[in-house]
This record gives C-alpha cells, structure tokens and sequence, in this order.
C-alpha cells in the first residue's frame, strides 16, 4: 500500500493547498505553520490509502470538518530597528492573525517580566485588536527590547493562548528568532580614534520656552507694581513720630500701665521699661539679657554698688511674677512701678553730664 506524497510538485497546484511559508521581510522573522488547506490535503492523502471505500469517505468527511481546529494561526514578530547596536531600545511587535469562528475569548498574549532569554524588557504594552474583517482578526502587543550583548541574541519562543470553543491552542513565535546586535566600536580596532568634534547645532525654542518666558516677565512686572505702590505709601504717609529720649519713653510706658489691673501684665510692662531704658541709656543689649547679665554689664562699668543693687532687686521681683506666677496685690505692685520711676531718676542724675564748676571742685 501507497502514501500518497503530502505536497504537491513545483508548478502544480492542488485545490485546498496553501504554502507554508511567506518570504521574509526586511527586520520580520514569521512562523511557518500548517494551515487548514494543506491539513486537508494530508487527511484526504491518508484516507485514500487507509480508508477506501464509503465508510472511509464518511470519515474523510468528518475528519475535513475538523481539520480547521488543527491548525494554528500564524504568530510573527517585527523587530525595529533590525541590526541595533548594544543598547539601543528595539521596538518587537507581535502579531497575531486568527479566526474569530468559534472563538470564545479574546487571545492571551505572555505577561512579560524583566527579560526575555538574554534581551532586557523595559516595557510592555496591552495586545491591541487593530483590525476584524472577512472573518479574521489581527491583535498586536509592543515590546520595548534592549540587548547588552553583541552578536545574535536568541528571543526564545513564547506562547499566545488562543481559546476556542473545542479548546485551547497555542500559538508560538517562531523558533531561531534572534537580535542580531552590533558593537559600536568599529570591527578589528583595538584602540579606535575619536571622531573629530561636530560642528555647533542651533535648537529651536520650543513653546515652553516662550510661555516661562511671559510667566517671569509678567511676575517681574507685578513685583515692580507692588514695589511702586509700597513705595509710594511710605512718601504720602504723615512723618513718623521721632523717638523720645530714654527717661521720658520710660515714663510714658509707666503712665499707660498705671491703669492695668493685671500684676502679671504689670509687672511684665515694668521689667521691659527698665529693660530698655537702659539698653539705650547705657548702650548694651539690655532687652536680650537675663538679669544676671544687667547686673554684670552694671558692674563691668564701674557703677555705684547701691544703685546697681536697687536695680537688680527690682528686675528680679518683676521676674518671680513673670515667670514663677509669685501673688502679688495691686498696692504692691503700684509701688514697684513708682520704684522704677525712682530708679530711673538717679540714674539720670549719675549720667547727666557734669557741670564745669563740679568738675572743678572735684579736681
């Protein structure tokens, strides 16, 4: 018994036969698969060998029915660029054509990870149906590839589920497809020279540019605006009030406290008084220091014992009110406002400067 040959002879067509292969294109690697027409044509080979008879075409009849869900669409895969260099980010796209009788879901293309085989996968994205017609549907996934390897970087196989209504079937890529990676540095150079400098390439503002532009123009403007207007506030308002002298400040302040009803607030007014008073009557950071500090600048400057005493006795009453909350009555504190006064008063009268006739005397 005979086997009838499965393909036919070169320049002979048979009815139900289509080729296995399509020619190549420039960076495309494609599938070689068997598709119905040449499935057909092995069942009706087979049978005619096995199966002569009624009984045999009745289940030639069956098989050629069934023969569609043998076969597997075709998966290919474009590379762009073709030939990179080691680097270079290559664009893959799957493609897959498939039948969309009996198919009961949309096709399952690879999850990717990090890798596939030796090429890094720097990104992927969701398989797309871009066309349907005449019963057949195309789907396409893009991958973004980059080779760290020269020479031919093998892209293992990798299989698209497609589910039909009968069952699953997988589609693979093709076998043998690789990236062939090129080295940058020029063949058989172990030491290559550097290429001269390029010339000096102008770039074109963009958009942005002109739009930061405006904005920080425009921000300069509103900041002169407003600078004008401060500007010209300050020359139309009325002459500030020039400052009073030391002993005078120090009595306005204790005749505004004089009606405050709160000791705490009292004597907190009264120690800044002083306080300040004779931060400028005797040029020290008096407001800053603790009295510990006041009594030592005191000192330091050779003033009398007793009045730098009354002093200090005095700043360190307001500050066990101020700030160990010491009961105080109101009486009490009235008394130490007019002991600032007091105070204040011989200071005066050790700064004033002496007169020519006391000078004299006292020489």
């Amino acid at each position: 018994m005979r086997l009838a040959r499965i393909a036919p002879p070169p320049g002979h067509e048979c009815p139900g036969y289509a080729g296995t292969e399509k020619p190549a294109q420039a960076g495309s690697w494609e599938i070689g698969v068997f598709r119905a027409g040449f499935s057909r044509l092995l069942v009706w080979d087979v049978a005619r060998a096995f199966m002569p008879g009624r009984t045999g075409r009745a289940i030639l009849v069956f098989l050629l029915l069934a023969a569609p869900a043998l076969a597997q669409p075709p998966v290919t895969v474009t590379l762009t660029p073709a030939s990179p260099t080691v680097g270079d980010r290559v664009q893959a796209t799957l493609t897959l054509r498939v039948p969309t009788a009996g198919l009961a879901a949309d096709p399952r293309f690879p999850v990717w990870g990090k890798t596939w085989g030796e090429v890094e996968v720097e990104s992927g994205g969701k398989p797309v149906k871009i066309s349907e017609q005449g019963g057949t549907a195309v789907w396409e996934q893009r991958i973004t590839l980059a080779a760290f390897k020269t020479g031919s970087v093998p892209l293992p196989p990798v299989a698209v589920a497609i589910p039909y209504t009968t069952g699953t079937v997988q589609a693979r890529t093709p076998a043998g497809l690789a990236l062939a990676v090129r080295s940058v540095i020029p063949p058989g150079e172990k030491d290559p020279a550097l290429k001269p400098p390029a010339a000096p390439r102008s770039l074109s503002l963009g958009r942005l540019f002109w739009w930061t532009l405006a904005a920080l123009a425009a921000a300069c403007l509103a900041a002169a605006g407003l600078l004008w207007l401060q500007r010209r506030g300050v020359k139309g308002a009325p002459g500030a009030r020039p400052a009073l002298p030391p002993f005078e400040e120090l009595a306005a302040e204790l005749d505004r406290l004089r009606g405050e009803s709160s000791m705490p607030t009292l004597h907190t007014g009264v120690s800044f008084a002083v306080r300040r008073y004779l931060g400028r009557r005797l040029p020290f950071p008096a407001v800053e220091s603790t009295t510990s500090d006041i009594q030592r600048q005191l000192l330091s400057r050779r003033m009398p014992g007793p009045l730098v005493r009354q002093t200090v006795e005095l700043l360190r009453a307001c500050d066990l009110v101020k700030f160990a909350r010491q009961e105080v009555g109101e009486t009490q504190g009235r008394e130490r406002a007019e002991a600032a006064r007091r105070v204040a008063g011989e200071w005066e009268s050790h700064l004033a400067p002496k007169e020519p006739e006391a000078l004299e005397a006292a020489g």
